[in-house]
């Protein structure tokens, strides 16, 4: 998980890993939720 560089990625590396750039909450309002298992990329909108 990196958070620092400001893009928006999710990118599929092997079947049993993924690269996930968390982005930033100021310009793609984007963050994560990990459920103990699995680290899902989400976007807040207001509606």
């Amino acid at each position: 998980i990196f958070g620092h560089r400001h893009i928006v990625l999710e990118y599929k590396l092997t079947e049993s890993s993924t690269f996930i750039n968390l982005g930033d909450w100021v310009r793609y309002n984007s963050y994560a939720i990990f459920d103990g298992k699995n680290l899902e990329l989400k976007y807040f909108t207001s509606e």
